[in-house]
C-alpha cells in the first residue's frame, strides 16, 4: 500500500448556492494547501470553483484538472491513462505533505467526478476523506416546499444518461422519481411522461440556487432547450397542498 502524508478531500458544495457549503467543508477550504476543480469548459473556472470561490483565499494554490467520463466514446485504455495522470498528481501533492480539496457539485457520491478520482486513490492506499454536500434535488425539494417522500412512498434517482429502458423501469417503479442530467435527454424524458399522463405532475429546476435560477412545469418547457443544470422532480400523486413553484 502506497503512503501519504497529506489528505484528499472530497467536497461536495452543493447546487449552486455558496451558503450551502457545510462549515465543515469551508474549514477544509481554508485549511488546505491546494484546491483542484474539474476544468470547465472553454478553460474558464468549473463551476463547483465559482461556488466555493468565496471561501478560497486568494494566495492559495489552485489547480484544475480534465477528468474525462468514464462513459465517453473514447478508448477505455486512453481514458484510464488520463485519470492515472491526474492520479499522479494528487499522489505527487498529498506525498509532499500537502492536504488538497477537491470540489465537486452537489454531493460527492452522486452522479459525481470525485468518485472516480477517490477510487483511484484509494486503490494506492492514499488518505481520502469525504465530506458530504446537499444533492441538487434535496434543494429542489427544500426550496419549493416540496417533501421527496411520504409515509411509505419509494423514491427512484435516475440520470438521463442512462438507457432509456432503465429510465422507464425507474419511472414504472417508484411514486416519487428524482430525474438528474435531464439536458442529456430532455425531449425522451418528456415523452415518456406524457405517454404515462404525468404532463402534471412534474417540476423542473434548473440553476438551483443561483441568481439564473428558473422554475417551470410546462412540458413544453422540458421538451425544448434546457440549461444543463437541470433537475426534475416527478411525483405520481401530485402535488397537493404542495405548490410547484418557488
Amino acid at each position: 500500500m502506497a503512503e501519504s502524508k497529506g489528505v484528499l478531500y472530497g467536497i461536495g458544495v452543493g447546487p449552486g448556492d455558496p451558503e450551502l457549503l457545510t462549515v465543515k467543508a469551508v474549514r477544509a477550504i481554508e485549511t488546505a494547501d491546494v484546491v483542484i476543480s474539474p476544468t470547465g469548459k472553454m478553460g474558464k473556472p468549473s463551476i463547483a470553483f465559482r461556488i466555493a470561490r468565496s471561501y478560497i483565499a486568494e494566495d492559495k494554490r489552485c489547480i484544475t484538472m480534465d477528468f474525462p467520463m468514464l462513459s465517453l466514446s473514447e478508448e477505455r485504455e486512453a481514458l484510464d491513462a488520463r485519470w492515472q495522470e491526474n492520479a499522479d498528481a494528487i499522489h505527487a501533492i498529498l506525498k509532499r505533505g500537502e492536504n488538497a480539496v477537491f470540489l465537486t457539485l452537489g454531493d460527492p457520491m452522486v452522479y459525481s467526478t470525485y468518485s472516480y478520482v477517490m477510487a483511484y486513490l484509494l486503490q494506492r492506499g492514499l488518505a481520502v476523506e469525504t465530506i458530504s454536500g446537499i444533492p441538487s434535488f434535496c434543494n429542489l425539494a427544500a426550496r419549493l416546499n416540496i417533501p421527496l417522500t411520504q409515509g411509505e412512498e419509494s423514491l427512484g434517482v435516475v440520470g438521463m444518461t442512462e438507457p432509456i429502458e432503465r429510465v422507464r423501469a425507474v419511472l414504472d417503479a417508484h411514486q416519487n422519481i428524482v430525474v438528474m442530467k435531464v439536458s442529456a435527454g430532455n425531449e425522451a424524458l418528456a415523452k415518456e411522461l406524457s405517454a404515462r399522463g404525468l404532463e402534471q405532475h412534474f417540476v423542473m429546476v434548473s440553476d438551483i440556487g443561483m441568481t439564473s435560477q428558473q422554475v417551470t412545469t410546462d412540458i413544453q418547457a422540458l421538451a425544448g432547450k434546457v440549461p444543463y443544470l437541470s433537475t426534475v422532480l416527478i411525483k405520481k400523486g401530485g402535488f397537493g397542498g404542495f405548490a410547484a413553484s418557488e
